[in-house]
């Protein structure tokens, strides 16, 4: 083993791409949907290999690839929120969900200096755990700039990022149960106010899609819109399979016997559909036969001023939308959602007249195959010039830092649409890309370096910041989430989601997602996460700086 371990020493950049292989596998492995990811993976990885005798391979070269992987992140974490950091403040509840947010990161900074200042812990030990327990690479990225014990900052932050996520997992399955709070029976709005009890069966509030067959001769001979099906049951019918081909239905489409429908509505309404038109079926024919969804980027504010049903696409202009992307999650496309500027939303119909929708929406995406490079290498580039900026007078001594100006070029070119002529479209899959290999590349070359001083370790005994991030999470979480509830007047689902958001974890949200049974928290998380992205990557240097 050691020998293969002197092997790989001698290979440029060996060891460094071992670690991200095996830190990025490990960090894929899921135990009931929870997973370390790409951060957490990596520097555990990379600790052991470290300590082991492993290096990075850059013999003394003076370049470090680590600082690549550093500004790429940092730029892709300001420039994923860079679309939705504006528009969060602009939304219905938008400004309760980025406040909610923002108190997350404030308090846990708070509950960690706090605990340094009792316990007597050195800057490093302390910038771990709050990494740790808020499970966030980018805290422990912007950290690691400005603390010169790299080994104890890993330490910290290997040793209490798995208790602070199971903690999170553990106090989302829990609480809520002591709160006495049915997160099954949420209202419906997430932003608003809980009601004092349920208005609909949770089975009974979500729109479906299923598939029916024409057997009721009452349904046929009639244009669909003298049946009104939307007026007499709430269903919209989507598509219609008639002889074999597949049709976008319009308002003078007329049923005949032995047609196949597809039809959208709360099971209570596709019941009463199914007794005005037949019962229902497995149509998987019509779904093999529906065209290709088109991405439709939102751009009209006036297509994000009421609910998705007051739009009538179907109705008007015979197309479905089939999912909504807001950040980096998917939302339901419910009868209650609105859009917000810069979603993306799949639309289903034919070639004109999604063409036509996406001329009332917005613009139709540009082409997932091409991504627009130079608004990555450029965009850094012009975050480090910011980062330069160092301001010295008599009375002042200011600097913006490389992660602070890399965060704001990231959110400025991100929430712009085009510069002059050329549009700024990075497709979702390049920008994860980008963002995880570089924090693969960053951590595993920091965490290899803090290996290979392990025996340096930290000046305090483990079971201290294991403690310290379970108390940062829970006092986060609870005092968020009281603020959330009561002062802020957020219904379970919003305030739910919010702090989830602001604790950027997308294990919290999977988890929020199976124990609420609903995709609704989405819509709340994607506006905090938006905004606390961006400010728990700053609270790795207000924790150093404030220390």
């Amino acid at each position: 083993m050691f020998a293969l371990i002197d092997h790989i020493n001698r290979l440029p950049l060996a060891g460094l791409m071992l670690v991200t292989a095996i830190g990025y596998t490990l960090g894929r492995l899921q135990i009931r949907g929870v997973s370390l990811g790409p951060a957490g993976g990596a520097l555990l990885t990379a600790l052991a290999l470290g300590f082991g005798g492993l290096s990075t391979g850059a013999h003394n070269s003076g370049f470090s690839v680590g600082e690549l992987g550093f500004v790429l992140f940092i730029y892709s974490v300001g420039f994923e929120a860079g679309p939705r950091f504006f528009t969060s403040f602009r939304s219905r509840d938008g400004w309760r969900f980025v406040a909610v947010g923002v108190a997350v990161n404030v308090i846990a900074v708070g509950v960690a200096l706090a605990m340094g200042r009792i316990c007597d812990l050195d800057v490093a030990t302390v910038a771990g755990t709050l990494s740790g327990a808020l499970t966030s690479a980018p805290t422990y990225a912007s950290a690691s700039r400005y603390v010169a014990d790299a080994a104890g900052l890993a330490v910290a932050f290997a040793l209490t990022y798995p208790f602070g996520l199971a903690g999170l997992v553990l106090i989302i399955q829990t609480l809520p149960r002591w709160l006495h709070q049915d997160l099954t029976e949420a209202a419906p709005h997430a932003g608003g106010p809980a009601p004092a009890s349920p208005a609909h069966d949770r089975d009974h509030g979500r729109e479906v899609t299923r598939g029916f067959v024409v057997k009721e001769e009452s349904a046929t001979g009639i244009p669909l819109k003298e049946l009104n099906f939307t007026g007499s049951t709430g269903c919209v019918v989507t598509r219609i399979l008639h002889h074999g081909a597949a049709l976008a239905p319009n308002r003078d489409t007329v049923l005949s016997i032995g047609d196949t429908l597809l039809a959208t509505g709360r099971l209570d309404e596709l019941r009463a559909f199914e007794r005005r038109v037949g019962p229902e079926i497995d149509a998987g024919e019509l779904w093999r036969n529906q065209p290709p969804p088109r991405r439709v980027q939102i751009l009209n504010a006036d297509a994000c001023a009421a609910p998705l049903a007051d739009l009538q696409l179907i109705q008007r202009h015979g197309c479905i939308i089939a999912r909504i992307e807001r950040g980096s999650e998917w939302i339901e496309p419910g009868a209650e959602v609105r859009l917000e500027v810069n979603d993306i939303v799949e639309i289903v119909g034919t070639p004109q007249n999604t063409a036509t929708a996406a001329g009332i929406l917005g613009r139709f995406e540009p082409d997932d195959n091409e991504a627009n490079i130079a608004i990555y290498t450029g965009g850094i580039l012009l975050g480090l010039l910011v980062g330069s900026i160092h301001l010295e007078t008599a009375l002042i001594d200011f600097r913006v830092g490389s992660a602070t100006g890399l965060l704001i070029a990231g959110v400025t070119l991100g929430w712009l649409r085009h510069i002059g002529p050329y549009p700024t479209h990075v497709p979702m899959a390049a920008r994860r890309f980008v963002r995880d290999l570089g924090i693969l590349l960053f951590i595993g070359e920091t965490g290899i370096t803090a290996g290979r001083q392990l025996h340096l370790g930290m000046e305090v005994a483990p079971l201290i910041p294991i403690l310290g991030a379970g108390l940062i999470t829970a006092a986060t979480v609870l005092f968020s989430l009281l603020m959330a509830t009561r002062l802020l007047r957020l219904g379970p689902l919003g305030a739910w989601g919010s702090v989830c958001g602001g604790m950027t974890s997308s294990a919290a949200l999977h988890t929020l997602r199976r124990t609420a049974d609903t995709n609704e928290v989405t819509i709340s998380y994607a506006a905090s996460y938006a905004v606390a992205s961006v400010i728990a990557t700053i609270a790795g240097q207000w924790v150093v700086a404030l220390m």
